[in-house]
């Protein structure tokens, strides 16, 4: 439907009138945050985190603005005169990027403090995977929802990437995963721009799953609980995959690469080698990875109960060591049966990897723990593979959530 039209109707103005309320809103999320940061902060540094959280809620609100004459539905062009829930989901996601913009002008925060980056971007994070889940359930699928959420994307990387390096957490090699989007923007422009063509890239639920894990990843990092030396061996395991896809992306962009075509008689003999490598990765690689980390595991487990008193004395930031020791435990234990038995094999990654995380507060990381490093990101970019009792989330992670409506 036209401009001329949707004014005509009525529709653009109904829209018009929510994009003012959303005004307010954002304005109130400002005036809320600002007062919870009195408590801790100064009027300077407090006001200093509003300016840069609103200059960011300026910059979604013009977008929004822009893109309110593409609020029709992508499948037979019907044009709605409100936001929907997914599109809702997606400036409930704004809140917590424009919180999260205003840390990178702010001092590192402490005590309570220092849990809300971390906290705010696994919350943007799981705000993400269900606005598109919202949208397709409701059969609201629109151009401005895609505009919206394609300006969102970047930038939540870009910031905790840059309050990661900020923060000391990790080196000045994640600012390459932070720019990594803008990059790849910035590549397709220029091609653009000297008339070569510029290749759309193919379907892929890899690039789903690295994505992701980059997302869970950043989020940990933020925790205050999680620091070097471990978070720099796990942001090299998460962030090297999402850097090579990166660059074969970039490649197949500019058509240096692309999807290799099967002869007439069948696959060529370079295609079966891939395929035959595919299946190596992604199926008989994880079961070995998954034996390993149950057997250092299993070692690790011996040496500790071997020498527990020395663990029960000093104090952690979590509390006494005790507590920090029963926590690793558990997160550890947990790790252990999903790798052992392949049951939900990247949430018991997630759990290794939680556990190592914890673990160097009190003990050194030695092998074990950087071999427990790397177990755990590889299973959770490969999955568990071959004799697995179950794997739910295989199909989460290739499957695109709310794609029926029943």
């Amino acid at each position: 439907m036209k401009r001329a039209a949707l004014v005509e109707s009525g529709k653009l103005g109904a829209l018009q009138r929510r994009w003012a309320l959303t005004l307010l809103t954002f304005a109130g999320f400002l005036w809320a945050m600002n007062a919870l940061l009195a408590s801790d902060w100064s009027a300077s540094l407090r006001w200093g985190w509003t300016l840069a959280a609103g200059a960011f809620c300026v910059y979604v609100l013009i977008v929004l603005w822009k893109a309110l004459p593409y609020n029709y539905r992508l499948e037979d062009g019907y044009f709605f005169p409100y936001f929907g829930a997914g599109n809702l989901m997606s400036l409930l996601r704004a809140w917590f990027l424009a919180a999260l913009a205003g840390f990178l002008v702010a001092p590192i925060p402490k005590d309570w403090l220092a849990w809300l980056p971390g906290v705010l971007y696994i919350l943007n994070g799981l705000a993400d995977l269900f606005d598109g889940y919202l949208a397709r359930r409701a059969r609201q699928v629109t151009a401005m929802g895609e505009r919206l959420d394609m300006s969102l994307d970047g930038l939540g990387v870009l910031f905790a990437s840059l309050l990661l390096y900020r923060y000391g957490t990790l080196p000045a090699w994640i600012l390459l995963v932070g720019a990594a989007r803008f990059l790849f923007l910035a590549v397709a422009k220029l091609r653009q721009w000297l008339a070569k063509p510029v290749y759309d890239l193919p379907p892929s639920s890899l690039r789903r799953a690295l994505a992701g894990a980059q997302m869970g990843f950043l989020g940990g990092a933020l925790l205050p609980v999680f620091t070097p030396p471990a978070t720099v061996w796990a942001g090299t395991f998460f962030s090297l995959p999402f850097l090579v896809h990166f660059g074969r992306d970039v490649l197949w962009m500019c058509g240096v690469i692309s999807e290799a075509k099967p002869l007439a008689n069948g696959l060529s003999p370079l295609n079966r080698l891939i395929a035959l490598g595919r299946g190596w990765l992604f199926e008989w690689l994880p079961l070995g990875v998954r034996l390993g980390a149950a057997g250092v595991l299993l070692v690790q487990g011996g040496q500790w109960f071997h020498s527990l008193p020395p663990f029960l004395v000093a104090q952690t930031p979590l509390g006494t060591s005790q507590t920090q020791f029963q926590l690793i435990l558990a997160f550890y234990a947990l790790g252990f049966v999903s790798a052992t038995l392949g049951l939900v094999g990247r949430g018991g990654a997630a759990s290794l990897l939680i556990g190592v995380g914890l673990q160097q507060g009190i003990l050194p990381l030695g092998w074990q723990g950087v071999t427990l490093l790397f177990s755990a990101a590889l299973l959770f970019f490969l999955g568990s593979g071959r004799a697995s009792l179950w794997k739910p989330e295989e199909r989460w992670i290739r499957q695109r959530w709310g794609g029926k409506v029943k």
